[in-house]
């Protein structure tokens, strides 16, 4: 069954869908990767300003979902984790997972995370930065998909990053899906 995991910018969905991956022998996709490189195929080295002033942004995004949608109606059964914003939208017999972070503790991993599309000089501009993208990214998912990332209730299980390592969320999302899947 496909895992799909969201949640905002640096909460460390990421990091833990790989993690999860690795130790649970399950695929990963990560559209997030995908869209980075779109950003610098066409020139931008800031992801928020190629989400804000590039007209591509609707091919891309239109791109990366019919992949997503495509994978879930074919591979619906196969051990797959998606880490990405929508899928959750676009998958949605997935097993839904959105991971939740504090500002000021996002703001301190994208400092330290040395992305060369999300550049910071310290933490309260890394934190606007995030904010931004966070909001420029949902109003375009409300615009185009009438679906808003910020409901909890789309999700099967919400869980904070705040004070768990990776692994300790893996873990959880683990134990999660499988309740998830007994009372399928």
């Amino acid at each position: 069954m496909i895992i799909t995991i969201t949640g905002k910018p640096c909460s460390g969905k990421g990091t833990t869908s790989k993690l999860f991956c690795q130790k649970y022998n399950f695929e990963y996709i990560g559209t997030g990767n995908m869209f980075r490189e779109f950003a610098k195929q066409y020139g931008y080295d800031n992801i928020l300003e190629f989400q804000q002033k590039s007209d591509k942004i609707k091919d891309i995004d239109n791109e990366i979902d019919n992949k997503t949608i495509e994978i879930g109606k074919t591979r619906l059964n196969d051990n797959i984790v998606f880490d990405s914003r929508l899928a959750w939208f676009f998958i949605p017999n997935s097993f839904k997972v959105f991971i939740d972070i504090d500002d000021d503790t996002a703001a301190s991993r994208l400092l330290n995370a040395n992305r060369d599309t999300e550049l910071a000089q310290d933490i309260n501009q890394a934190k606007k930065q995030l904010q931004d993208r966070w909001l420029t990214e949902n109003l375009r998912y409300q615009r185009i998909y009438n679906t808003d990332n910020l409901n909890l209730k789309n999700y099967d299980f919400v869980i904070s990053s705040k004070n768990l390592t990776p692994e300790e969320i893996a873990d959880k999302i683990y134990e999660e899906y499988l309740n998830f899947i007994k009372n399928k």
